[in-house]
């Protein structure tokens, strides 16, 4: 076996293939991880967001009393939880390369992870943005008179809860819209680009 005329067989065969590599492909890759850091971007603001909003509600459960305490505890608790959720699939978007890993299989693996965080704001948005107004009312009404027993005893209280809950529903359009408005058209061009990537 001739070893330096292997070697020359196998520099000719990478040079052959290195001048078929379509130059489009690459600026295509390089277009969908232009997309995608934008994204990423644009994502840890929004995990971000979550932590601005907490940190003045567990400033005034700290100096509060009673059941507003508890109130105001449990909606700072169930935001770090879905933040942490958030937070958990933000962490499986590969920034760094990953030389064992096929391009266009992270690009799609990051392209699902982000579609999978705002999958779980939104289904959190359906549940949350009708509760935001009572929560309002419930946490003011505590803290003018102190215990839930009160509370419940005030004329209309459930009525005007009801009322809020459904104030709260075209909130739910509102923010889809913001959403959209910020991440449908990124996600849209990185999923064309993916699918360039497929031909």
């Amino acid at each position: 076996m001739n070893l330096e005329q292997e070697w020359q067989n196998l520099s000719v065969e990478f040079n052959t293939k290195a001048g078929q590599i379509d130059s489009t492909k690459l600026n295509i890759d390089e277009k969908a991880h232009s997309l995608l850091q934008d994204l990423i971007f644009k994502m840890k603001w929004k995990l971000r967001w979550i932590r601005i909003i907490d940190l003045p509600l567990l400033a005034l459960a700290i100096f509060a009393k009673g059941d507003l305490k508890i109130l105001l505890l449990l909606v700072v608790i169930t935001y770090e939880i879905c933040r942490a959720l958030g937070v958990r699939d933000f962490n499986k978007i590969k920034t760094a390369v990953d030389y064992n890993a096929n391009t266009k299989q992270v690009l799609t693996d990051n392209f699902n992870a982000i579609k999978k965080i705002l999958r779980g704001e939104t289904i959190f948005g359906y549940i949350f943005l009708p509760l935001a107004g009572p929560i309002g009312l419930l946490a003011y009404r505590l803290y003018v008179h102190q215990t839930m027993a009160q509370v419940i005893q005030l004329p209309h209280f459930f009525l005007q809860m009801a009322l809020l809950a459904l104030v709260g529903i075209p909130f739910i359009w509102l923010t889809k819209r913001m959403n959209d408005s910020i991440f449908a058209a990124p996600l849209k061009q990185l999923k064309d680009k993916l699918n360039d990537l497929m031909d």
